[in-house]
C-alpha cells in the first residue's frame, strides 16, 4: 500500500518542438511538487536559445525563470541547487529557438495534498 505521506519521485522527459512553447511538467491535482532538477539539452550542432517559464494557476500568470539563455552545440543547461514549489495545475514551459533540437528533463518530488485539488 502506498503511504500518502511519502513523496512520489518522478522524472519526466520531453522532446521539445522548436519555436513554440512546450509544457514540460504539470503538477497533478491534489499534489504539491518540489522541482529539484531541470535539464535542457541542445542536441544540435549550433548554439540555440531557450526560455523557461513557470505558470502559476492561482494568479493565471507566466513568470520567466530563464529568458533567452544560449545553450552551445551539444551542451545543456542544468538548474539545480535550489528548488521551485508547484501547486496543483501549475506547470513549467520551455520555448526553444526555431530550428533547434532540444530535450527537457525535469525531476520532481510530488506530495499528496487534498486541499490543493484545483
Amino acid at each position: 500500500m502506498i503511504d500518502p505521506k511519502q513523496p512520489k519521485y518522478r522524472s519526466v522527459g520531453t522532446v521539445l518542438t522548436a519555436g513554440v512553447a512546450n509544457t514540460i511538467y504539470t503538477c497533478p491535482p491534489n499534489q504539491v511538487a518540489k522541482v529539484g532538477l531541470l535539464f535542457i539539452a541542445n542536441s544540435g550542432s549550433g548554439n540555440k536559445t531557450v526560455s523557461i517559464q513557470w505558470y502559476d494557476s492561482v494568479t493565471t500568470t507566466l513568470y520567466h525563470i530563464v529568458g533567452g539563455y544560449v545553450i552551445s552545440a551539444y551542451n545543456y543547461l542544468k538548474l539545480d541547487g535550489s528548488y521551485l514549489i508547484l501547486n496543483a495545475n501549475d506547470y513549467l514551459v520551455a520555448t526553444p529557438e526555431a530550428g533547434s533540437t532540444m530535450d527537457a528533463t525535469v525531476s520532481v518530488e510530488e506530495y499528496f495534498n487534498p486541499l490543493t485539488g484545483r
